[in-house]
């Protein structure tokens, strides 16, 4: 995220008693990401900054469950047109959280193919930080690449014209030189 070096986003969350897997604890918190989100060499406006809201319960007296949904509304230019596109990112993610050299008994397999991912911290008390996990859910949520439509025609890569808006006047039909052995292939033709 567009944030200092080293600076990582903090949201704490109250637990429920250690051992009480009645009880659920919420938290929910303002995501400051209004500078915008550099990600994989693209970046995303979100002048409304973003939500996110943690729900934590008890599995097993060492084992904690915590639900982090994430919402936004972004915007980045189109990968083929470079048109600004305004996204909407939402979602839920699990994560389980279990302290440092916590002894799993045989039968437990702490593994992200369950629905959730396991997150080892130094011990669980009172409260948690669950800030790294509400970034990392963030950036899962968006994409690699943002097309403002799936038939996105892009731009002409003689003139820069937008070929959504139609065809340029640019004289078509040079093709890649490299490909020129092709030229009189039918794709009708048997070999």
């Amino acid at each position: 995220m567009a944030q200092k070096k080293n600076q990582t986003l903090r949201c704490l969350i109250a637990l429920p008693p250690r051992g009480d897997c009645e009880s659920r604890m919420e938290e929910s918190w303002r995501l400051p990401i209004e500078e915008g989100i550099d990600f994989e060499g693209q970046h995303f406006d979100a002048p409304e900054g973003g939500a996110a809201c943690a729900t934590a319960q008890w599995l097993e007296p060492s084992l904690l469950s915590v639900s982090i949904s994430v919402s936004a509304k972004v915007t980045a230019p189109c990968a083929r047109c470079l048109k600004e596109t305004p996204l909407e990112i939402s979602d839920v993610l699990m994560y389980l959280y279990y302290s440092r050299g916590l002894e799993l008994g045989r039968d437990t397999e702490l593994a992200s193919d369950d629905g959730f991912m396991p997150v080892e911290v130094d011990y669980l008390d009172r409260v948690l930080d669950v800030g790294p996990q509400v970034e990392e859910s963030l950036l899962l949520l968006l994409p690699t690449k943002v097309l403002c439509r799936e038939d996105c025609a892009g731009l002409c890569p003689h003139c820069g014209a937008d070929l959504n808006e139609g065809r340029c006047s640019c004289v078509g039909g040079e093709g890649d030189p490299r490909l020129e052995a092709l030229r009189f292939f039918s794709p009708d033709e048997k070999a």
